[in-house]
């Protein structure tokens, strides 16, 4: 077990670390009799076998081995394998709820897409390699004695302890909207045993009210997570019948607030030390115990032993279990089906978007279809897309996670909080000049080169009801519809004036000059249409 996972990773190269679990498992091929496997979680990476002692000697030895000299021939077609696996894979809730409180850096990005298979060049990834999978940032754990032949070729290195979580600056509690099945609930305090036993006992209670009492519901997943030495995620989701998502989101809300108002009782509590107690009488407690003591070493905690755990569990009252569960109550995002409102007492999810830039914009290459046409800034500090007077979205440099680069020249800026910002050269007049003032703005590690098959998105969607001439006569202002109106007057006099000759008045006259005057005349007012 090495002590690097998705975490670690910034955006633009997403996915190195399950490439290296890839590669280091390839070389043990298919026909191998004993189970074997490897995984990428949030903050390790494990690798694992069941099978005879010789065959778990074998095992360590070819993993270990190949870390340190991993086949880099085998490269793109690891990554085409795991592209392949990704698109199998579907987002579940608890990515969701992680990328809407920590945005596309540290756990929120378990959400996104493996940016990394699309580009990483080989000393990137071994050099990865070199900084993680070392023996001074592995744990090895055995259900046995270390055999006497057992051998671990891995090089020296240094311990990296995860970093201190950075969430999003949210205005909480909030209620975010998705396209889920069910609702549910994220919430982050300070690790404590009493945190742990609270949301136990919220879950139970959630499945007794959703399940057994109402039948709305089947199941309630999540738990407490930690996610550094200091700081844990409590999440819990259940999934609804069609028509009773609402239901179970104001059942999760209430839930919450009463174990965090009330606490649990004391029969509660006590049934929680005896579920925990029971576990350990099941024939894979052993097992588990080993992986939790790995990461608890991993990260360089003190070793607990299942008596400690035990006694610091009957320590806790309801009151310990409620202040636990009270501050983290303050830090909740609920989340939702898109036609459940947002409960009462609960403010609506709001993302954290950048401050605008300032500067002169270009118009939308259609401007003349809107009022107010939309426009783009771009500056030596970032970009902003304002869309309409009420709308804009802006990704600032010094907080761009990531700039996709399509092969139609166009550029997709995503920032630190999730916000996407297409830049297609097709909509702005002289876009490819804004794009290339924009790349020098941009580090290099920071640039993804999408495939050919992708192109950029538009940024603006211009309605085809009003891509016609028709549909633009009606979002023409009043000044412009006065002034279509004298053009037309000064169209039907020009005629008049070419068939009948002079007359007294403004026409009076050579009749060419009468023509030449009211052509001027009707070409600024055409200007004026157009402009």
């Amino acid at each position: 077990m090495f002590r690097v996972g998705r975490a670690d990773e910034h955006l633009p190269w997403g996915g190195i670390t399950h490439l290296v679990e890839h590669l280091a498992l390839f070389q043990l091929g298919p026909t191998q009799r004993y189970e074997f496997n490897g995984a990428v979680t949030s903050n390790r990476t494990m690798f694992y076998a069941t099978g005879s002692t010789a065959e778990i000697v074998t095992f360590l030895a070819l993993v270990t081995t190949a870390l340190g000299n991993l086949p880099l021939d085998r490269v793109e077609t690891e990554k085409t394998v795991l592209q392949a696996e990704a698109s199998s894979r579907s987002m579940s809730a608890g990515d969701f709820m992680f990328s809407l409180r920590f945005g596309t850096r540290g756990n929120g990005l378990h959400r996104y897409r493996e940016f990394g298979l699309l580009h990483v060049p080989p000393a990137w990834i071994t050099g990865w390699a070199a900084r993680y999978f070392n023996r001074d940032n592995a744990v090895l754990w055995l259900s046995g004695p270390p055999p006497g032949d057992l051998s671990l070729m891995l090089p020296a290195g240094q311990r990296v302890l995860e970093s201190a979580v950075q969430p999003l600056a949210l205005s909480l509690p909030a209620y975010a909207q998705a396209p889920v099945g069910g609702a549910g609930v994220s919430m982050v305090a300070p690790r404590s045993t009493a945190l742990a036993m609270a949301t136990n006992i919220a879950a139970a209670r959630l499945l007794k009210r959703l399940r057994f009492d109402k039948g709305i519901a089947y199941s309630v997943l999540g738990g407490y997570f930690p996610m550094d030495r200091e700081q844990a995620q409590v999440s819990l989701w259940t999934d609804a019948q069609p028509g009773q998502a609402a239901a179970v989101l104001n059942d999760t809300v209430q839930t919450m607030y009463g174990i965090s108002s009330a606490g649990p009782t004391a029969e509660e509590l006590a049934t929680e030390v005896d579920n925990i107690a029971r576990s350990f009488d099941r024939e894979d407690a052993a097992l588990a115990w080993l992986d939790r003591t790995a990461v608890r070493i991993l990260n360089a905690e003190p070793i607990q032993r299942p008596a400690d755990l035990l006694a610091d569990m009957q320590t806790v009252t309801p009151a310990a279990a409620r202040d636990a569960m009270a501050p983290a109550l303050k830090t909740a995002i609920y989340l939702g089906p898109e036609d459940v409102a947002t409960p009462p007492g609960i403010n609506t999810y709001v993302p954290t978007f950048a401050l605008e830039v300032q500067g002169q914009g270009l118009r939308h290459v259609q401007g003349r279809l809107w009022r107010h046409p939309p426009t783009l800034i771009v500056t030596n500090e970032g970009v902003t897309l304002k869309i309409n007077p009420a709308e804009s979205i802006t990704v600032r440099y010094d907080s761009c996670e990531a700039v996709l680069r399509y092969h139609d020249h166009g550029i997709c800026l995503v920032g630190f909080d999730g916000t996407s910002l297409p830049v297609n050269p097709r909509e702005w007049p002289q876009g490819i000049v804004a794009i290339q003032r924009i790349m020098e703005f941009l580090p290099k590690d920071r640039i993804v080169p999408m495939p050919p098959a992708e192109s950029t998105a538009l940024a603006v969607r211009v309605p085809q009801d009003a891509k016609g001439r028709s549909s633009a006569l009606r979002t023409i202002s009043l000044p412009r519809v006065i002034a279509l109106v004298g053009f037309v007057t000064v169209a039907v006099a020009l005629v008049w004036f070419a068939i009948f000759g002079n007359v007294s008045g403004i026409g009076g006259g050579p009749r060419l000059l009468s023509i030449a005057l009211w052509a001027v005349l009707g070409y600024r007012l055409l200007r004026r249409f157009f402009r």
